[in-house]
């Protein structure tokens, strides 16, 4: 497979980029910034600009069938409506702890939005995947992981693959697409301990497994196996999360992270929390969206 130079793809510094998503009916590219709580919107090369801001972190973002925007709020899962830019769908907080918050995620095939709870205090297997409804009501898939991260379904849905980025580890389980539950957890791969912690996934066409390296500098490739084949160096430290994009999804986005950086570090790297694009020879599938009741 080959891949073109990756290209600093929007002048943006985000301080904690994450969860890139492409609307491939609008040709737009939605991000977030966790700590400042912001989604972003971009269409093609033009600048950024912030679409709505909260006072709380922000982490998974994914489209649903209409068009709008679901995302982690704090702990809560909220729906967006674009046209009015209103919140029109709120979940209540699944803990009132202020260290807890949900971290990555996305939708799964029959549109149920899935994300995982982190503890910012780092206590040792307290982070936890829920999964929420049409009418947002929560379930507890797993528990007792170290921070959870990126997850990606396979092509057949019945298949979940997800990041704890603690243990370095993507796990795999078997995915009941009527229920929502998981099954059969086990480790897929445990990335290389030189090449910092998994953070987000994507998966192409050819059910290649792609996860960002944070602190690691680079994006690797996995196969079905979880054989490492392919190694795409990354010009910042921390680039965070990915998805397929672009008129044919041949363009992988990468968001990145300059929060917890030095001053010498970022001036050694004055690109870091900017938007990445590099074009690849293997597509993409669109993201799954969520259907709301």
């Amino acid at each position: 497979m080959c891949a073109n130079a990756i290209d600093k793809w929007a002048s943006v510094k985000i301080e904690l980029g994450e969860s890139p998503v492409w609307d491939e009916r609008t040709g737009t590219l939605y991000f977030v910034d966790i700590t400042d709580g912001k989604i972003h919107a971009l269409q093609g090369n033009a600048v950024s600009y912030t679409l709505y801001e909260s006072n709380h972190t922000i982490g998974a973002l994914a489209l649903t069938q209409a068009g709008n925007l679901i995302f982690a709020e704090g702990a809560r899962v909220t729906v967006f409506d674009l046209k009015t830019r209103q919140i029109v769908q709120m979940s209540a907080a699944i803990s009132a702890e202020p260290h807890y918050r949900f971290n990555d995620g996305a939708c799964d095939p029959r549109g149920r939005f899935v994300t995982g709870l982190m503890d910012e205090s780092h206590r040792p297997e307290s982070g936890q995947l829920f999964s929420f409804d049409t009418q947002l009501a929560p379930t507890l898939l797993y528990g007792r992981m170290g921070l959870p991260n990126g997850l990606v379904w396979n092509h057949e849905g019945n298949c979940l693959y997800f990041v704890d980025s603690v243990a370095r580890q993507i796990l795999k389980a078997d995915y009941s697409l009527a229920a929502g539950t998981l099954s059969n957890i086990t480790m897929f791969t445990e990335t290389p301990a030189h090449l910092g912690r998994p953070d987000g996934l994507a998966m192409d066409v050819e059910g290649g497994i792609w996860v960002c390296q944070f602190n690691g500098a680079c994006l690797l490739r996995y196969n079905a196996y979880g054989e490492l084949i392919e190694q795409l160096s990354v010009p910042v430290p921390r680039p965070t999360s990915c998805c397929f994009g672009g008129v044919d999804m041949k363009t992988l986005f990468i968001t990145s992270a300059r929060f917890g950086m030095r001053a010498d570090e970022l001036e050694r790297y004055p690109d870091a929390g900017g938007l990445f694009a590099v074009r690849l020879s293997v597509a993409g599938s669109p993201r799954h969206r969520f259907k709301p009741g």
